[in-house]
């Protein structure tokens, strides 16, 4: 969800027009979404449940036919009859503002599978999540992964990469000793 949020803040963060979609209307999908995913299908990694999640948020709207208009409702689970949406049925530009944002977040989920090299997932990452929070992050896995290394705790494996494993096709990362001291 938090994910989701920031993305947004950022996607409208020069937007003048008070037409970003709201927070429930995020966690809500989200949730719903997220619930459908987990009891439908099987995932390699939190980032496959991440983007199945976010692809499938916008099918969870529902579009009845009232008074003989589509209307969009995302209604509150806890309070019958009110609709988070009710505003994108008055309101159409908050209604294309949602699904240029979906669009735009599915688009950067998506393209991080093929990224390659941390520094470029960073750099995709800083775009569509901020800098300042993509850096702290990075630079907290950097430190994790120096303390480990200095411990002697690191190991690289075929297929698999770095690992905290000493299995047999592991390998001890050695220290470093910057200038080959």
């Amino acid at each position: 969800m938090q994910i989701l949020k920031r993305h947004r803040d950022l996607h409208f963060l020069e937007v003048v027009e008070e037409i970003a979609p709201i927070s429930i209307i995020i966690t809500t999908l989200a949730a719903q979404s997220y619930e459908y995913c987990v009891k439908s299908f099987v995932f390699d990694s939190e980032l496959d449940v991440l983007i199945a999640t976010v692809r499938l948020m916008p099918h969870v709207i529902d579009k009845p036919i009232a008074n003989g208009r589509r209307i969009y409702v995302v209604a509150n689970e806890t309070t019958v009859g009110e609709n988070f949406a009710e505003r994108w049925n008055t309101e159409p530009a908050r209604v294309a503002a949602f699904y240029e944002w979906h669009a735009k977040a599915l688009a950067d989920f998506e393209a991080l599978p093929d990224l390659q090299g941390i520094d470029v997932i960073g750099k995709s990452l800083e775009s569509s999540l901020g800098s300042s929070v993509v850096r702290k992050v990075m630079d907290a896995r950097t430190e994790d992964i120096s303390q480990t290394r200095t411990a002697k705790k690191l190991y690289v494996a075929p297929t698999i990469g770095l690992t905290l494993s000493s299995s047999a096709n592991a390998t001890p990362v050695r220290s470093n000793t910057f200038f080959g001291d």
